[in-house]
């Protein structure tokens, strides 16, 4: 047992230090447009699934709350959080519709979509981000991992991908957490100095 758990901690390593060779740049990109985007006065909104949903959550209650450092609350809103706005779309339209008529909804020019995702093959996660496309000046950045899915091919020059290089779902998520943090502390950087 005690092997499994340190080849366990291996991999993670393994798997977050091959992200930062690969998602330094990257990374940074999807730190100035979120600075951009708060500093301009829109609002960062959040989704995802499953562990990635909790994800959102993570990230959202670390941008209006706080990271490390005392600052203003900055606006984000965690579109996995609203119960009873993901429960009616789900009954009254489609699961696949749950992130897309909140993005509709919510989302301005100025704003700036998190879309999270493993695969990059989850249905309501595609049609969030369509949404997102639809909207004039409204920046993305996706979460992925494996090939990117089709979230990969569907995004635009101008969006960002933080495509994680692993196959293992449980390594994503955990490199996931690293980059949420990265993006955390260069934000607080801008607002504390």
């Amino acid at each position: 047992m005690e092997q499994d758990i340190r080849d366990q901690f291996g991999a993670s390593a393994q798997i977050a230090l091959a992200s930062a060779d690969r998602l330094a740049g990257p990374i940074a990109r999807a730190g100035r447009a979120i600075i951009e985007t708060l500093d301009g006065g829109g609002k960062v909104l959040l989704c995802g699934n499953g562990g990635s949903a909790s994800d959102a959550l993570h990230f959202s209650g670390e941008l209006l709350a706080r990271y490390e450092k005392e600052r203003q609350a900055l606006p984000a809103i965690a579109l996995v959080a609203d119960t009873a706005a993901l429960t009616a779309t789900g009954n009254d339209y489609d699961f696949t519709q749950i992130f897309s008529r909140q993005v509709e909804a919510l989302g301005r020019s100025g704003d700036h979509l998190i879309a999270i995702t493993t695969s990059g093959n989850s249905p309501n996660i595609l049609a969030a981000v369509r949404t997102a496309q639809d909207i004039t000046d409204l920046t993305i950045t996706a979460f992925t991992g494996r090939e990117g899915g089709q979230l990969g091919n569907l995004l635009r020059d101008t969006d960002i991908e933080l495509r994680v290089p692993s196959d293992n779902t449980a390594r994503i998520q955990e490199a996931h957490a690293i980059i949420i943090h990265c993006l955390c502390r260069l934000i607080d950087k801008h607002f504390c100095g």
